[in-house]
């Protein structure tokens, strides 16, 4: 490394990137001024700095090895071992491809725990089984917490 002006301290590599920098844009604005295109020297410089900027930025990065990510967490577990069994039987009510008796089974226990009037209610409207939309469990859910006020 060299010092330069008592303060500054500039590596080799960069020295001559700076000097073979400026060199070409002193080559192209005389090209510019001998073919008449009547450059301005502000935004000429402006130019040339953001030009020699990026392809230094492109230069310095084409030999760069690809970024491994390494993650401090560990791979996540199946939310199913941490999720509730309510959690569990909306997921596998949600993803099966022929919905099972759980979610219907789930909902009427439910009631019955409030109201056993309501979980024969419900049970009733709820045969044959069929896939539920979540609206259709919100509204269920909203009875049964209702019946309990």
């Amino acid at each position: 490394m060299r010092r330069l002006a008592g303060w500054v301290r500039v590596s080799a590599r960069w020295r001559n990137r700076l000097l073979g920098g400026a060199v070409l844009s002193l080559l192209g604005f005389g090209a510019a001024v001998l073919l008449d295109f009547e450059p301005q020297p502000v935004p000429y410089a402006l130019w040339s700095l953001i030009a020699l900027a990026s392809a230094w930025l492109l230069v310095d990065t084409i030999d760069v090895p690809v970024t491994a990510w390494r993650s401090s967490l560990g791979p996540r577990a199946d939310r199913s071992d941490e999720a509730s069994s309510d959690l569990r039987v909306l997921t596998g009510h949600q993803q099966a491809r022929q919905p099972s008796e759980a979610l219907r089974e789930r909902l009427v226990a439910l009631a019955r725990a409030r109201d056993p009037d309501l979980a024969d209610a419900l049970r009733d409207e709820l045969d044959p089984v069929r896939r539920l939309s979540p609206a259709e469990i919100d509204r269920i859910l909203t009875r049964i917490e209702d019946s309990r006020d």
